[in-house]
């Protein structure tokens, strides 16, 4: 059982250099009111990206947070998933069935894992339902194997992402009777997402299936499937057709779950592009 912890330059210390003028003897100045003996702010006194988990993140779905009332779960192509949404943080749970455990790798670069056995989830945290992936679009890729690829909207298409988040990779195990599954357990912090406790989100899932051993760069020796909500493809490249993750239930008495943007503004009576 591996655990991982991705740790790319989430952090990124901001630094204030207070300039301090000197006098004709030598010494410190207050001209501009900096006192030389106060206390000195540290430059790592911030508040980063880390967030207290509510599960421990093991590759088990048995923390209680995974029984929340108001999950969502959905099922496409080999995958079963559960999210979880929590002011600081969503959570996600994937269930696959694959028996053919293969990885492609030629360089060593992020973008094999795309060619690779793996699971896909995007965020437009926003819902801003642009045509192309634009600010606050956010795709994250996990390998079957450990690797990763991280993404944000930039102009027009996905570019490098640096953030903190957290998951792990577990085996399914021929003694539990699930040897042909792997799942992953994953959380990543709402403030890297720019997302507050209480906005609807876009969302969209894929799963890459790798279906030869052989180590060749050709997409016959590999699958990518999305989902298709109520008939609609939901297309990872294209926001404006994901579908809508509210932070809470919005028809009484009935768990969450995912809607279309149509249905959204029907029960919410908010507006906006289709």
């Amino acid at each position: 059982m591996k655990k991982f912890l991705v740790f790319i330059m989430a952090l990124m210390t901001v630094m204030t250099l207070a300039l301090v003028g000197c006098d004709s003897n030598g010494q410190q100045s207050t001209e501009q009111g900096l006192d030389p003996n106060a206390p000195k702010s540290s430059p790592f006194a911030f508040q980063g990206n880390v967030v207290a988990l509510e599960a421990v993140i093991d590759g088990y779905n048995n923390d209680a947070l995974w029984q929340d009332p108001n999950r969502v779960e959905v099922q496409f192509a080999n995958c079963e998933v559960t999210i979880v949404r929590r002011p600081t943080a969503v959570y996600l749970f994937y269930k696959v069935y694959d028996v053919t455990p293969y990885r492609f790798v030629a360089t060593g670069d992020a973008d094999e894992v795309t060619k690779s056995d793996s699971i896909e989830f995007y965020f437009d945290s926003q819902l801003n339902r642009a045509n192309v992936p634009s600010g606050n679009c956010y795709q994250v890729n996990l390998g079957r194997d450990g690797r990763t690829r991280i993404l944000a909207g930039a102009t027009n298409s996905f570019d490098k992402w640096l953030a903190l988040y957290n998951f792990e990779v577990r085996e399914g195990d021929f003694n539990n009777g699930d040897y042909d599954y792997y799942y992953v357990e994953a959380v990543v912090p709402a403030a890297q997402m720019n997302m507050t406790a209480d906005n609807a989100i876009g969302i969209a899932f894929g799963q890459v299936d790798r279906v030869d051993e052989r180590n060749v760069d050709l997409q016959k020796y590999y699958t990518w499937t999305g989902i298709v909500y109520k008939g609609n493809f939901v297309d990872p490249q294209i926001p404006s057709t994901y579908v809508v993750l509210s932070p809470v239930s919005l028809i009484s008495g009935e768990p969450n779950r995912l809607y279309t943007y149509d249905e959204y503004c029907s029960l919410t009576g908010k507006g906006g592009k289709a």
